[in-house]
Formats: structure tokens, C-alpha cells, sequence
């Protein structure tokens, strides 16, 4: 009865440093300078309970960056429900103005709404009535979809203190983004899509974006709309022009995985998070890609054994089978997005390590063989370990 207890205990007390959920809130911002324009916004931010307006994720000193994201035309802002599922928890602000949702949207006045929207927060980073009030880092990304990408490239000549841009199939518009992009100096992902047939050809905007670190990703598999999430409208359109996408899942979880360690670097000033984001780009399947960087941070023969997060946490560790007969393996599987290194230590009922392992786990490798047959049947714990984080599990060897 006391071992049931003890193996609850450990159970129930060494899960740790858990990645925040999502708050939400709507914001509606006011541009005075054009007529006092109205801008309404969704913003999702950490927090360590989920739920409208509750408070900002502990601990109290920490700070965010934040991530305005523009939508496509005629795609709804809840399409883009993945970035906030990935980015939030990974501790970033992302905001999405909800203006310009029509079928013909002024596109000039959507990149000047993300120009505001990340001037605005900017703002309220030393503002004592505001909810971010010190609880802003000073960094602001923009990233967009279709014209929503447009958008995003004019919102960076408008807004120059904005630190990274990305963009996801940038459709032709008027203000023409390709020509505004030789005027664009912040760090930049340019997205395309092998399936595209709306917006097939990004390279005009990436050769013509003046960053001194640009980076161009064709995903072989992706079509326009799969950068949104089951957006009927956009795909319908997609039919029209030739091309049948495919699930956009995957291009979601592709994109995501790839771009966060951009935003690190240039949003955290996470240091080995650029040089991880080419390491990823080179080991995924199915894409090419160009990289153009003279940052210092680019480092070749990147070292996976490297941190590159202070918030990637491992959520879960499952063994299996338990009981396992001694002389053979247990298997472990252990849930892991993005490249991380982690520590699996196996302890005896009085606390005495019996053997410890380094691992590199990633998405694609997250369910590993462990030898046990050097330790005598008996009553262990498996611990694993990544930065702040430990997961305890009871292993029962006969």
C-alpha cells in the first residue's frame, strides 16, 4: 500500500514546467491619424489557465514578443487557429486585426492596420493602464497569408521597427508588395507553395526583399490554402485555377515547426535559434530551400546537443511494456515537437541512480528502446528531463 502511495506521489509532484495555454481577449484599437479608424483584433496570449481575459502566464517578471498575423482574402481570422495553438504556448503574443474581410480589400489599408497594431503595442509595453503593461520584451514580428503576406511586406516599410517578417503564398496586390519589398530591410521567411496555383511564384519578393538575412522555403506538398486551416472559400477558389490541395495539416505543421526557430532568434534573442532553423530545414523532407544570411548566428555543422529554448517542455512519457522481464528493453515514448535534447535518468526506490542517458528527440524520433537488462527486477522510477521540466513514471522490472 505505501509503494502505491509512493509511486502516486512521484507521479502527481514531478511534472513541472508546464508550457502556458491560451488567453484570448479582443482588442480595438483607434487610428486617429485616418479618421480614427477602427481596428478590431483578436489577441491570444500566454497564460497559465485558458479563458477571456484571464491573466498574463507566470511567472510575473516574464516578457512576451509579439506576433501580428494578417489574414487572407475572404479567410477568416479562427483559420489561423494553428499559429496561436504552436506560438502561444511557446511563449508569444499573437494578435490578428480583423478588418478588411471582404472580397475586394484594400490592402493598403490592411498593411497600415498591422503597422498600428504592432505600433500599439509597442506602446503598451511602458503604459501603466494598459494589460501588457511590463510585460512586453520590445520585439514585434509581422507574418501573413495571401494578401494577408502583402500586407505584412507594406506594414514593414510603413512600421520600420518591426524585428521579422514572414509570409505565407504572397498574392499580387495594389500597393504592388514586390516592388515595396527593395524597401524592406527586416529579417525575413518568404513561403511558397509546389501546389500553389494562386500565388505560384515567390521568388520576385524574396529576391527583391533588402534584408540582410532572407530566406526562401518551397514545401513541395503545399498549396495556397493550406497555409490557412479549412478555409472553404479560399479552397473552393483553388479549384477553380487548376490545383487540389491536399491536407492542409501538414503544411501547417510544417511551417510552424520550421518559422518558430526564426522567431526566436529574432523575436527572443534565443542566440543558437538561427542556426537550429537551418539545421531543421535541411534534415525535412520535401522542401528546398535558400538561405541568405550574414548574420554572425548562422553557424555551419549546427550542434543538436545545443539548447536553443529556455519553454520547450516534454509533456508526456509513456513506458511500455511495464512490468518488463529483466535482460530486456523498455520502450519509451516521449511527445516532442521540435528538436530538443533531454536527459533519461533511472532511479531505484531509495533515490540512487542506476543509469542515465542523453537523447535527441524531435518529432520524427520520439520512441526510443532503453536496455535494461543490466538492473536487477525491482521496484525504478524513469525519469525524464528537458531544461526546467521532469516527467516521473513508476518501471517495474521482474
Amino acid at each position: 500500500m505505501m509503494l502505491i502511495a509512493l509511486i502516486g506521489f512521484f507521479m502527481t509532484t514531478n511534472l513541472m514546467a508546464q508550457p502556458w495555454v491560451v488567453g484570448t481577449k479582443v482588442m480595438t484599437f483607434t487610428d486617429a491619424s485616418r479618421g480614427n479608424r477602427q481596428i478590431e483584433t483578436e489577441v491570444f496570449y500566454p497564460a497559465d489557465v485558458a479563458g477571456y481575459q484571464v491573466a498574463l502566464g507566470s511567472p510575473a517578471d516574464k516578457r512576451f514578443p509579439v506576433l501580428v498575423v494578417g489574414h487572407g482574402t475572404e479567410i477568416g481570422w479562427n483559420n489561423y487557429q494553428y499559429l496561436w495553438d504552436k506560438f502561444v504556448p511557446k511563449g508569444f503574443i499573437v494578435v490578428i486585426p480583423k478588418t478588411e474581410m471582404s472580397i475586394t480589400p484594400d490592402v493598403d489599408a490592411y498593411a497600415l492596420d498591422l503597422a498600428y497594431v504592432a505600433a500599439a503595442f509597442e506602446g503598451m509595453r511602458w503604459d501603466n493602464t494598459s494589460f501588457f503593461f511590463k510585460r512586453l520584451n520590445g520585439k514585434t514580428g509581422v507574418m501573413g497569408h495571401g494578401m494577408g503576406a502583402s500586407a505584412a511586406v507594406l506594414a514593414c516599410q510603413y512600421n520600420t521597427s518591426i524585428d521579422a517578417l514572414v509570409t505565407m503564398g504572397a498574392t499580387s496586390t495594389t500597393p504592388d508588395a514586390v516592388a515595396a519589398a527593395a524597401l524592406v530591410t527586416t529579417p525575413a521567411v518568404v513561403f511558397a507553395g509546389g501546389e500553389d496555383c494562386v500565388a505560384p511564384d515567390q521568388m520576385p519578393l524574396y529576391n527583391n526583399l533588402a534584408s540582410d538575412c532572407k530566406t526562401y522555403v518551397m514545401l513541395n506538398d503545399a498549396s495556397h490554402c493550406n497555409f490557412a486551416q479549412g478555409a472553404g472559400t479560399c479552397t473552393g477558389s483553388e479549384v477553380l485555377c487548376g490545383g487540389f490541395p491536399t491536407s492542409y495539416q501538414n503544411t501547417n505543421h510544417k511551417t510552424t515547426y520550421l518559422v518558430v526557430s526564426f522567431l526566436r532568434y529574432y523575436l527572443k534573442s534565443n542566440a543558437p535559434a538561427l542556426a537550429r532553423f537551418e539545421w531543421k530545414l535541411q534534415r525535412k523532407a520535401n522542401l528546398s530551400y535558400i538561405m541568405n544570411c550574414n548574420s554572425m548566428a548562422r553557424v555551419g555543422g549546427f550542434n543538436p546537443t545545443i539548447e536553443e529554448s529556455e519553454d520547450m517542455v516534454i509533456t508526456d512519457l509513456k513506458l511500455y511494456p511495464n512490468p518488463v522481464l529483466s535482460g530486456n528493453q523498455v520502450n519509451l515514448s516521449i511527445p516532442s515537437e521540435e528538436e530538443t535534447v533531454a536527459t533519461v535518468m533511472v532511479t531505484n526506490m531509495i533515490g540512487q541512480t542506476i543509469m542515465t542517458e542523453q537523447l535527441i528527440l524531435d518529432e520524427d524520433a520520439n520512441q526510443i528502446s532503453l536496455g535494461v537488462d543490466r538492473i536487477k527486477p525491482g521496484y525504478y522510477f524513469v525519469t525524464i528531463i528537458n531544461g526546467d521540466g521532469k516527467l516521473t513514471r513508476p518501471l517495474v522490472i521482474q
